[in-house]
């Protein structure tokens, strides 16, 4: 309440280390990328349930990603980590040369790469999280 006995609204500081946005985008690139490779790739990674489970849990964590519930950072971290391992594992076990990359099957080294990247803004996002920060002298 101010002054004049109004209640007023004060929006949460953003956080420095927020990358929730991010994770994200990421997220719903790779739930298509998933998709895409039903259709690229020559021999399926998984069954067709694994795959929509996986394309829903991306899509589900995506969405309901805030920076107001820190729980789903801890959850996004936890589904990147899963998503680094298995794609990072496919690929190795399914790309043998430089050219091989560029055949469906070099998707899934994207999706590992994206991963990659979620998994790492997910921890800086939960870091920022959890270390209380200590502004710099001017």
């Amino acid at each position: 309440m101010n002054e004049d006995g109004e209640i007023v609204a004060i929006a949460p500081a953003r956080t420095r280390h927020y990358h929730g946005d991010a994770v994200r985008a990421l997220f719903l690139t790779n739930a298509v990328l998933v998709f895409v490779t039903k259709f690229v790739a020559g021999t399926p990674m998984f069954s067709f349930g694994a795959m929509m489970l996986l394309i829903l849990t991306l899509v589900i964590a995506a969405g309901i990603t805030n920076p107001a519930q820190r729980w789903i950072h801890t959850v996004n971290m936890l589904v990147s980590i899963a998503g680094v391992l298995t794609f990072a594992w496919l690929s190795f076990s399914r790309i043998e040369s430089a050219a091989q990359l560029f055949s469906g099957d070099g998707l899934l080294a994207v999706i590992a790469l994206l991963f990659l990247a979620a998994l790492y803004l997910a921890t800086r996002t939960v870091r920022g999280y959890a270390v209380p920060h200590i502004e710099p002298e001017a």
